[in-house]
């Protein structure tokens, strides 16, 4: 009971500090140390592993690989701003793109296919100009970048959440990618409905984006003037195109980090805009508070992992003869809410749930909906790294980002429950 207690405290305790905005890595630590000393029945046994916890989070290779990740990923997009490659790339977007809505909501949608952890620090930047042209807040660019971002979980083979739920769920990947497609188009309708109508900047960011035309596109100037610029040449595309794909691409297709892809990124940004790059960039665009942050998440994750009380709640529930849609509702999204972590939510919900539907006609639908429920409980988690980077990046609250977070994620859950009937009449006939 004493580790039931300390995780659901800690979680509110983590909500609650950051309600009062403290630090991200202050928050998390005061997490970290409520859920580690009650993560199990004996307090003896958790002073006793409290310390080779804490080492142990922060020698894990994952968490050194992401905090170097989230340091260049800052150091990258800091230069490609400060040389003005990140503009350059912006407005020949948008010259090929006119509606800058389409613009905001493809380059996350896009960086959200390759597996980055944390990947929306990386799309943070690159739509921060776009939103801030389009008059958006922090908290509705934190919203649109974290929607978009995860549009492709459900159906992406090669998202690992994905990977993971076809191994334990003995369903081929692309029976689930064919079978979750749907939910994907569901997100992009429910979308483009709630953030085209619903942001009061949204008339002003259409007419913004209605003056580009095939021959000539809107840029407004450092001083405010409007003028206009020709097509853009393949040489200055590919100049401006090329920094991500020496990021994005040679880790997925070669055995090359993705730390080592950025360093050559931020050397061919120095390269290519020496006469505008100075050292100082480097500096500028390290974000320490960023990085303690995400020390900060990924000790208090640890801590989750080796405490007892998630399990404990999963067992309490399962006691209680609670029905099984509710069962298949609830603990993947506990689980998903209480860990932030999306394959540590299928690795705790599946091997409990899916032996209850084994002999079903129904496997595969419970399956969607299981998955379903772990991805809304690891999306809105306030210990999603993607969800606590973005909101420090865009310097709003959490508070803030549910409030704009919760119809479109509500429209996604009904169309989720309406293609789950579909589903349901289908494999019954």
């Amino acid at each position: 009971m004493i580790s039931i207690t300390g995780t659901l405290a800690a979680f509110f305790l983590v909500i609650y500090l950051l309600s009062q905005n403290k630090s991200l890595a202050t928050a998390m630590l005061a997490g970290s140390l409520l859920v580690g000393l009650t993560a199990s029945e004996s307090l003896a046994a958790n002073l006793s592993a409290f310390f080779p916890t804490f080492y142990q989070a922060l020698i894990d290779p994952i968490t050194i690989q992401l905090v170097t990740l989230v340091a260049l990923v800052t150091v990258f997009a800091s230069t490609m701003k400060e040389t003005l490659l990140l503009q350059e790339l912006i407005e020949i977007t948008r010259y090929f793109i006119s509606n800058l809505y389409l613009t905001i909501t493809a380059i996350p949608s896009v960086i959200g296919m390759l597996p980055i952890p944390g990947g929306a620090i990386f799309s943070a930047p690159i739509i921060a100009p776009i939103g801030e042209k389009m008059k958006m807040s922090g908290a509705r660019m934190t919203s649109i970048n974290i929607y978009y971002r995860h549009l492709w979980y459900f159906c992406f083979p090669y998202i690992p959440s994905l990977i993971i739920a076809a191994s334990l769920s003995g369903i081929n990947v692309y029976t689930i990618a064919a079978m979750h497609l749907p939910i994907a188009a569901i997100m992009m309708v429910v979308g483009w409905f709630y953030y085209t109508r619903t942001d009061s900047s949204s008339d002003r960011g259409r007419k913004a984006a209605s003056v580009s035309s095939n021959k000539q596109v809107e840029q407004e100037g450092q001083g405010g003037e409007v003028k206009y610029q020709l097509r853009p040449s393949w040489k200055k595309i590919l100049e401006v195109v090329l920094p991500f794909i020496i990021v994005l691409f040679p880790p997925i297709f070669l055995p090359i980090e993705f730390a080592f892809s950025l360093m050559a990124g931020i050397l061919y940004v120095a390269l290519i805009k020496r006469e505008r790059f100075q050292l100082e960039m480097i500096s500028r665009g390290f974000d320490g508070k960023l990085v303690l942050g995400v020390l900060g998440i990924m000790v208090f994750r640890t801590y989750i992992e080796n405490s007892q009380g998630v399990f404990n709640l999963t067992e309490i529930f399962m006691e209680a003869g609670i029905p099984l849609l509710l069962l298949a509702l609830i603990i993947p999204f506990l689980a998903g809410l209480l860990t932030g972590n999306h394959v540590g939510a299928i690795g705790i919900a599946y091997p409990i749930l899916l032996v209850l539907f084994t002999e079903s006609s129904l496997y595969s639908l419970w399956h969607m909906i299981i998955f379903s429920s772990s991805y809304f409980g690891y999306v809105l988690s306030p210990f999603h790294l993607c969800n606590l980077m973005t909101v420090e990046y865009f310097d709003t609250t959490l508070k803030k980002y549910y409030r704009d977070m919760i119809i479109p994620f509500t429209g996604t859950a009904a169309g989720i429950m309406v293609l789950s009937i579909i589903y349901y009449y289908f494999l019954n006939s």
